[in-house]
């Protein structure tokens, strides 16, 4: 399934870069592919191919994730993504 998620935070790209890179290990169970587009420090945008929805949800609902997002005030808007045509 492809997904859009548009990160919206109080934050630098840097510090974004910081909590993508923590999550090596996870991220190839998760994605097949992604790309991230950076729109300015503070939002970001994510479309990734997702394989395992449940180790997603499992890593987005975490405790440092959360942690992560309320230090941030982080707002994730995820958008299902479908090929036209």
């Amino acid at each position: 399934m492809n997904i859009c998620v548009v990160s919206t935070f109080d934050g630098t790209t840097e510090d974004y870069m910081e909590l993508w890179n923590s999550l090596e290990d996870e991220r190839d169970k998760i994605m097949s592919d992604y790309d991230i587009g950076v729109v300015r420090d503070g939002k970001i945008i994510l479309t990734m191919n997702v394989i395992d929805m449940g180790l997603l949800e499992k890593v987005m609902t975490s405790e440092d994730m959360k942690t992560w997002d309320k230090k941030h005030n982080c707002v994730d808007v995820i958008y299902s993504l479908e090929a036209q045509g």
